[in-house]
């Protein structure tokens, strides 16, 4: 695993293969497995300062990361194991797993976990109080290591002649380290990227190069088995010798939500150093990878590596700050700037100056200041199904030809992911203009995927709104109380919730009254109801979605008849 792979290098040696001939894995230890310890806590002896000590235990079976959980209380708690050798490892501090959580949830009562490489025997020392707790282990070398070795084969089987700028970070793709034992529990979702958030995952400090995808991957199992939550927490993790590697699934190049700082997730991406940095430095090889990973990728969102943006929280049981309060942060934070924790410890917090300074020098490879993408769509906003025209400029800082350079369109949804839309290809003035139809409301954004000379990135977004079209007719405006009345109509583009809302409502001392609320779904752009009338009177139909709502007039009358009048 020296040897980092690039995304791009994944797809070239068959990613998707990797990940087929690694499903039988799951049955190495995906599911985590329990060890009670509330009676063993209750048996020890009370130390200075409250300390209780287990004697050794011995685990269900091998495990090589271990945290604790428990049901009521707290604890401050540390473990060390006895290794394969024999050997004990030293004391760990387990940090609180409160510290980390995704928006709108509870943070889980216990400890983050610990990497203790494969062992078979653990001690706890404890002090607080607390019931109903357990020690949750996970088995990760086994699977880490078939996807380190199987990668290695296929590697050796295909030659990567992917060109890829020389300035764009080496990523390790989640096949590597076997993710496909422990697949997301549904789809990700989908935010913005307006700060980086740098985070420290309090595991050993001591391991080797080839131990990293373990440690990641017995990280996304404990996030994902123990703490219920839908994948790995953070975005990217980086170890010690400047392996970075891709963490929560739906594409590194894409503003995925995670679960690394509560009240910011949606607007940020979390990036965690392998190992405990309370007291010890992150290293220089790791320092410079976490400075070429956040530069990339907050380059390739359109935003500044350099000073401060103003965000509103959203709140949670971690967050400093009350939901809807303003709060400014550097575009490079710790994780304590924003949540009530200790994180990224105190020596790599002290780095982040330094970070921020080698961030922005890296920055400089990717767009510099004499780099420009723009967008600027003809209009802001058009009725469906009418299409648009977009253009732009881009401008290289090295004052490369740009003549036939590729620009792809892009449109994000609110909360999707971004798609391309439309391609185009610059004059010899950077120039570019391209016929778009915009399926939905939304943003749209300007993207140079990289050459041999320069990276990707990409323009700031910008949004465009999309008016539905809506059509509504009534098989009769005039009817006998206690008929029906069938509406029917089209809507498009198909509303988000893929429903049109309907209201009915009766004329009653001048005013209406509702009668009768409901929602329809739609099918090929089409929906379709019946509505009684049951009394006599003036009625208005109301049919409505995002954007858009047409209202028709009928009526129930005695001396309606059978015949009516056509709508």
């Amino acid at each position: 695993m020296r040897r980092n792979l690039t995304r791009r290098d994944a797809l070239g040696v068959g990613a998707a293969a990797l990940a087929a001939a690694l499903r039988p894995a799951s049955a190495l230890g995906s599911a985590p497995f329990e060890l009670d310890l509330d009676t063993e806590l209750a048996r020890a002896t009370a130390a200075a300062a409250g300390w209780r000590t287990t004697r050794p235990l011995r685990a269900p079976r091998r495990f090589d990361l271990v945290g604790l959980r428990w049901a009521r209380g707290s604890l401050d708690a540390e473990i060390r194991a006895r290794t394969a050798r024999g050997r004990w490892t030293p004391w760990v501090r387990l940090a609180d797993a409160g510290d980390h959580a995704p928006d709108g949830r509870r943070p889980p009562r216990g400890t983050d976990p610990a990497w203790t490489g494969g062992a078979d025997v653990l001690q706890v020392r404890a002090r607080g109080a607390a019931t109903g707790v357990h020690a949750r282990f996970v088995r990760a070398v086994p699977a880490a290591t078939a996807a380190r070795r199987l990668g290695d084969r296929l590697r050796g089987r295909r030659a990567v002649v992917a060109q890829v700028p020389a300035a764009t970070p080496a990523i390790i793709p989640r096949a590597a380290w076997s993710a496909g034992t422990v697949p997301p529990r549904s789809a990700p979702r989908y935010g913005s990227v307006q700060l980086a958030f740098v985070h420290h995952t309090v595991t050993a400090i001591d391991y080797a190069p080839h131990d990293s995808p373990a440690i990641v991957l017995g990280i996304a199992r404990y996030h994902r088995n123990s703490n219920g939550w839908n994948d790995v927490g953070y975005n990217f993790l980086v170890d010690k010798y400047g392996q970075v590697f891709e963490g929560r699934a739906g594409g590194v190049d894409q503003p995925i939500v995670g679960a690394q700082a509560q009240g910011w997730n949606a607007v940020s991406t979390g990036i965690a150093s392998l190992g405990d940095f309370s007291v010890l430095a992150q290293t220089n090889e790791g320092l410079d990878a976490l400075a070429r990973l956040i530069a990339w990728k907050l380059t390739l969102h359109g935003v500044p590596v350099t000073g401060q943006i103003t965000l509103t929280s959203t709140g949670g049981g971690t967050n400093r700050w009350r939901a809807g309060t303003p709060v400014t942060f550097e575009r490079i934070a710790g994780h304590r700037d924003g949540n009530s924790t200790s994180c990224p410890g105190d020596a790599l917090y002290a780095q982040l100056a330094e970070l921020r300074v080698r961030a922005a020098a890296y920055a400089g490879g990717y767009a510099s200041a004499g780099t420009r993408l723009t967008i600027v769509p003809a209009v802001r906003s058009v009725r469906w199904p009418a299409g648009t025209t977009v253009s732009g400029d881009l401008t290289f800082p090295d004052g490369a030809p740009v003549q036939g350079a590729p620009v792809r369109v892009e449109f994000r949804p609110s909360g999707g992911a971004w798609q391309p839309l439309a391609s185009a290809a610059c004059d010899g003035a950077g120039h570019w203009a391209a016929a778009v139809a915009l399926p939905r409301s939304g943003t749209v954004r300007a993207h140079f995927g990289g050459d041999a000379a320069h990276a990707a990135f990409a323009s700031a977004p910008v949004a465009v709104t999309v008016l539905p079209a809506l059509s509504v007719a009534l098989g009769r405006r005039r009817v006998v109380p206690g008929r029906s009345v069938r509406a029917r109509g089209t809507v498009g583009p198909k509303p988000a919730d893929g429903r049109v809302t309907v209201l009915l409502e009766r004329r009653r001392r001048g005013r209406y009254v509702r009668v009768q609320r409901k929602r329809i779904v739609v099918r090929g752009g089409r929906f379709e109801t019946r509505l009684r009338l049951r009394r006599e009177g003036a009625y208005r139909l109301t049919v409505a979605t995002e954007g858009a709502a047409v209202e028709r007039r009928l009526s129930a009358r005695r001396d309606a008849g059978t015949g009516g009048t056509p709508a």
